[in-house]
């Protein structure tokens, strides 16, 4: 049961009269919705949820498949808890407390309770001082390795190779250069 429905049966039960304190010992009882759908290996529960709300703006869902739909933040989740050294780790975590510190300070709530247009704001700032100079700085960027672990991981999905990019199990013959207009679009098998 959530609070939502807690709340809507106790009233109706009690004619809607119900104390502040009573009320706050029916919510008590009631277990607050996970926020995610997934277990994080690597990040928490919250993290998590930062991950997918940012990912989801990064790749969103059209009429094919966004990062989310095709398991981006657990790819992330992933590459962070075996692939990734303790310095990176730390530069993509406390990245995302930046981010909703960032959130919090300019809107007063966390960054996935933000809406889409508030979110893209805060993302393109980040995005615009990641990618300002134009050159990789050998230092790792939280916004650097959200946006590339994005789109690798998009793009190495079933999702994204079967339903974004060209795919053709077998593609046939190799022909190695041909006019882009013959193709159409990028190909996930050449």
């Amino acid at each position: 049961m959530n609070r939502r429905e807690a709340i809507k049966r106790t009233s109706i039960l009690l004619g809607g009269t119900l104390s502040a304190s009573a009320m706050m010992g029916v919510l008590n009882g009631c277990k607050a919705e996970p926020s995610i759908t997934w277990a994080p290996e690597y990040f928490t529960t919250d993290e998590g949820g930062l991950v997918e709300a940012i990912v989801g703006r990064i790749i969103p869902l059209t009429d094919t498949p966004g990062a989310i739909e095709a398991g981006v933040p657990q790819f992330i989740d992933t590459m962070m808890a075996g692939f990734y050294q303790e310095k990176e780790k730390n530069t993509f975590r406390e990245g995302l407390k930046k981010v909703e510190e960032d959130a919090k300070a300019a809107h007063g709530k966390p960054f996935a309770k933000l809406s889409e247009e508030e979110q893209d704001a805060l993302l393109t700032k980040l995005d615009q001082a990641a990618f300002a100079d134009g050159v990789d700085r050998g230092t790792p960027d939280f916004f650097r390795m959200a946006k590339e672990l994005t789109v690798l991981g998009f793009c190495t999905s079933e999702a994204g190779a079967t339903e974004f990019l060209k795919y053709e199990p077998v593609p046939g013959d190799y022909k190695g250069c041909i006019p882009y207009s013959e193709v159409g679009a990028a190909w996930a098998t050449s």
